[in-house]
């Protein structure tokens, strides 16, 4: 017979334990919730030397927008970030396709826009790290190598059965990433854009000076991104047609080093791998609602965009501070699984949303045009605001989340 499961009680259980779910824990632990962070994987374990290890770094890298950073900054995550994994984005050089290999079309500094920085790069690697030193200095409850079993919300609470527990909740979090099990279990719909591309990801050293500049080419329907890394390495993320796509993955790690030189008009000179190529179907997926009676979708589970806007993982945050900033003013009398209170907090995050879905289409059907009428108007399109100092500023404003 099954060995009898504990039942736990607790206000918030929160299933997913990537970077949305870890700083969710955190931050609701820090507003004097009880938490329960469950997960069907093992806790992250990187190698005691990983900090000092400059000859490996992740693959998987994220963009910050300074907003993001200043609130990792409140939760006492970034302070846990090993500096010398940490690079800074001092500007952004876009290319159109008719200028490939010249001048870029449009440059954005931080120094336009009075900044410091544009944002930062960091190791998913490093920062979930962080989230997991500042996670254990809290009450919350982990429960990871736990596969979830069912879910059943309603009335006033959220159940979730575990292998050797269940939990009950006021309030349901699922952050469980893009093929999210919680928004299976309740049914909710998904709208898709399919994009028709894959994006290989890889590091590379360069010969010469990133000078802390992310760049960005567009082609017809692929986009090519070369961001700033630490030792002077950058991170690769090339958005191509499948078939295409799949021809350079079959590369040697040599061979599509010279194609990265090549299609980014050498202008960091020769390109030396430094890991694995890795491979992500391009999807925009976004969940039909975010919010039911006790249960919240946050993060990919939620809305996935297309990764040329950088913006995915601070989606997410924001996801988090909207609903914990709501939270903070909620009555004592009223559940954290309220219904309406659940879908108000979906409608301040809506407009966020909606226009990184509109930025990131948009940008993908005016490039991936090939007539040269559409061609000519992307080009002018980035030369108008190259030309348009207060069009800049508010670029950088809004890409910086500043």
């Amino acid at each position: 017979m099954a060995a009898e499961r504990s039942l736990i009680n607790t206000d918030v259980v929160i299933v997913g334990a990537g970077l949305v779910g870890l700083t969710a824990a955190i931050a609701l632990s820090r507003l004097g919730k009880k938490v329960v962070l469950t997960d069907a994987k093992p806790a992250l374990a990187l190698p005691t030397d990983w900090m000092t290890d400059m000859a490996h770094w992740d693959s998987r890298i994220y963009a910050l927008t300074n907003q993001t950073v200043d609130w990792l900054r409140a939760l006492g995550v970034w302070s846990r970030l090993p500096t010398s994994r940490i690079n800074p984005i001092a500007a952004m050089h876009l290319w159109s396709p008719t200028h490939q290999h010249a001048t870029p079309s449009l440059r954005l500094t931080a120094d336009e826009a009075h900044l410091p920085e544009m944002g930062y790069i960091v190791e998913s690697q490093a920062l979930m790290h962080a989230c997991w030193q500042v996670l254990a200095d809290t009450e919350v409850t982990v429960i990871t190598d736990a596969p979830a079993q069912s879910l059943q919300h309603g009335g006033h609470l959220a159940r979730l059965s575990l292998p050797q527990h269940e939990v009950e909740a006021s309030l349901l979090l699922g952050a469980d990433g893009a093929r999210s099990w919680v928004r299976s279990q309740c049914g909710v719909g998904l709208q898709q854009v399919d994009f028709a591309q894959t994006a290989l990801v890889a590091n590379f050293k360069a010969e010469r000076p990133h000078s802390n500049i992310a760049r960005q080419w567009f082609g017809e329907h692929e986009t090519l991104a070369l961001l700033p890394m630490p030792q002077q390495q950058v991170s690769l993320v090339w958005a191509l047609p499948h078939a295409l796509a799949a021809q350079k993955q079959a590369l040697s790690a040599q061979a599509l080093a010279l194609e990265v030189a090549e299609r980014s008009g050498q202008l960091l000179g020769q390109l030396t791998p430094s890991g694995p190529v890795l491979a992500f179907q391009l999807m925009q997926n976004t969940a039909e609602t975010m919010a039911l009676p006790q249960v919240m979708l946050l993060g990919d589970a939620a809305h996935q965009v297309h990764p040329m806007a950088g913006q995915g993982v601070n989606l997410g945050f924001q996801d988090v501070q909207a609903l914990c900033a709501q939270i903070a003013q909620l009555p004592a009398m009223k559940p954290l699984g309220d219904a309406g209170f659940l879908r108000h907090v979906m409608r301040t995050r809506q407009p966020d949303i909606v226009k990184m879905h509109a930025l990131t289409r948009g940008l993908d059907a005016l490039f991936a045009r090939p007539q040269a009428i559409w061609t000519h108007a992307a080009l002018l399109g980035l030369r108008g605001v190259e030309n348009s100092a207060m069009l800049k500023r508010f670029l950088i404003r809004a890409a910086t989340q500043q």
